[in-house]
């Protein structure tokens, strides 16, 4: 899935690395949110 510059963002939820819920519209309204999406290697 490719998003616009300056385009909102899909709301989307996914776990975290420590088995946690993380969902992006939990953080609607903070300024500014930076997410970084590591592939494994096994």
């Amino acid at each position: 899935m490719q998003v616009e510059i300056g385009k909102k963002a899909p709301d989307f939820n996914i776990s975290d690395w420590q088995g946690k819920d993380f969902t992006l519209s939990s953080y609607l309204g903070e300024k500014n949110i930076f997410l970084i999406f590591n592939r494994g290697f096994v």
